[in-house]
């Protein structure tokens, strides 16, 4: 099974924390939120 990352703003699901960063930074506007915790 592939680990995803869900988005802490909108539960959406990545399949990596690159393109969850991603997803953040063009729909939520917000950076640096998985330095060292997901944010659960």
């Amino acid at each position: 099974m592939v680990e995803q990352y869900s988005c802490p703003y909108c539960e959406s699901l990545f399949d990596d924390k690159e393109e969850l960063s991603k997803h953040i930074d063009r729909i939520h506007g917000d950076s640096g939120i998985l330095e060292g915790s997901k944010g659960n």
